[in-house]
């Protein structure tokens, strides 16, 4: 690991894929939750989202004005993660996606996603 990395490790506390798999796991329980049409476990999902992340919403709109390389690759990313778009019956589904992406779009920033070219 180089020692710009480890140093920034330790300034930190990396709860990134911590943070990434609670709302994924969040996502994962609304839809559940909304094929079932349970309102009050929607709710609770959607409330359990990583809202108060000041990382994700520094990135929001940078991802929303994001175009080309950077965000296609976050988009893959996603895609990857979440192969199934959002059900038409709520917003607030297609907001959580939007909100995942712009955490990765904030990860990709710090550290650049590479993918491999043997999958394309």
């Amino acid at each position: 690991m180089a020692p710009q990395v480890a140093d920034v490790l330790k300034a930190q506390d990396p709860n990134a894929v911590q943070r990434l798999v609670s709302d994924l796991k969040m996502l994962a329980a609304y839809e559940t939750a909304a094929d079932w049409r349970e309102k009050k476990a929607m709710d609770g999902a959607f409330a359990a989202v990583s809202w108060d992340d000041s990382s994700v919403k520094a990135a929001l709109p940078e991802y929303l004005a994001a175009t080309g390389a950077e965000r296609a690759k976050v988009d893959y990313a996603f895609n990857a993660l979440v192969p199934k778009p959002p059900q038409d019956t709520d917003g607030r589904q297609a907001v959580i996606h939007t909100w995942v992406k712009a955490r990765l779009f904030s990860y990709n920033k710090a550290f650049p996603f590479q993918f491999s070219s043997y999958g394309q």
